[in-house]
């Protein structure tokens, strides 16, 4: 089985305090992969050290079949998109803005994508905060656009790190739509969350 994500003997301490100590885990390629755990586990610390966002101490890990280092990092990111808790957004730009400006570096911008973009801020209802600072927007329309502009950039693995946090119930509803369809295309999305039944009856592996 050809594995999205492989991680081996993890380790990751914030000075004394050993957060992951020997981490394993293989993720399937074209699954929905679900970390569960409580808060304060270590799971953003984890999202973090896999999106290369922190240093880890120890160990390996490999995405779609490269190994994250300095020297395949650039080529990495290219196939993976996350939306973490909270999102990293441009405060300052326009949710327009901000979304062409990530897709252009991803290399995925053209002819269709304002099409793509209105349609799919349109299914999230935050078209209305379409020219509105990012700034000005509530949590869960913040969470709404770093998702929609996740998608967008079209990643072969999409780390989603308690997606459904603050989004009423309606947008998690179409949010699991979309990974399902996501799923469909052979896109491998790794999820955490804190909460078992947010994610049991979505996912194919939970951990």
């Amino acid at each position: 089985m050809k594995h999205a994500l492989s991680v081996i003997e993890l380790t990751k301490a914030y000075e004394s305090d050993t957060v992951l100590r020997g981490l394993n885990l293989d993720v399937p390629s074209g699954s929905i992969f679900g970390l569960i755990g409580p808060n304060g586990a270590g799971k953003s610390t984890f999202i973090g050290c896999l999106t290369g966002l922190l240093e880890k101490d120890k160990g390996q890990i490999v995405i779609n079949g490269r190994e994250l280092n300095a020297a395949n990092e650039l080529l990495i990111k290219k196939d993976v998109a996350s939306v973490l808790q909270p999102p990293l957004l441009f405060e300052n730009f326009t949710s327009y803005e901000f979304t062409t400006y990530v897709c252009e570096m991803y290399g995925t911008s053209g002819d269709e994508l304002n099409d793509k973009i209105k349609s799919l801020f349109t299914y999230f209802e935050i078209d209305e905060y379409l020219y509105v600072k990012v700034r000005q927007l509530s949590s869960g329309s913040r969470k709404k656009l770093a998702f929609c502009t996740a998608i967008l950039t079209e990643p072969k693995l999409l780390f989603l790190d308690e997606p459904f946090e603050s989004v009423d119930v309606i947008s998690i509803g179409r949010m699991k739509t979309v990974i399902r369809k996501l799923r469909d295309q052979g896109i491998t999305v790794f999820i955490t969350s804190h909460i078992l039944e947010v994610v049991e009856n979505l996912c194919d592996d939970i951990a």
